[in-house]
């Protein structure tokens, strides 16, 4: 019995000890595949963040694009009143040009006509010029 004692745990042994090495290498490769997937967790959780800044900054600059648009729209549709107000009669500032070669003062021209202080001292100084020189 002695001899099929010691074979036992000749064999027991070795068997024992890969099964150690195995069951120790099974749980260095979960430890690994655990730190893997909290990492890509992590990245995924980063990407998750940006694609959402990309969505929010997307609106934004389509609310942009759509105020623009507008903006754009309205811009044309004004200069085509203003072509076409021109095509109709008179041009702008057209009664101010009259008035000032009659000899208004830019008060008059802002009171009457509605126009800036700017606009009004700028016809005075183009068109009341040709009256002096006439």
């Amino acid at each position: 019995m002695t001899g099929s004692s010691n074979l036992f745990w000749l064999v027991l042994l070795p068997l024992a000890l890969l099964l150690a090495a195995f069951l120790g290498y099974l749980f260095f490769i979960e430890r690994k595949r655990k730190e893997l997937q909290a990492q890509q967790s992590r990245e995924i959780q980063t990407l998750k963040q940006t694609v959402a800044a990309l969505c929010s900054s997307a609106v934004g600059v389509d609310r942009r694009v759509n105020r623009l648009e507008r903006q754009g729209r309205d811009l044309e549709e004004r200069q085509e009143n203003i072509e076409q107000s021109n095509l109709q009669g008179d041009p702008p500032y057209s009664d101010a040009i009259s008035m000032v070669r009659a000899g208004a003062g830019p008060d008059e021209l802002i009171q009457e006509l509605g126009i800036s202080r700017d606009a009004a001292d700028l016809i005075i100084m183009i068109h009341g010029a040709k009256r002096e020189d006439a």
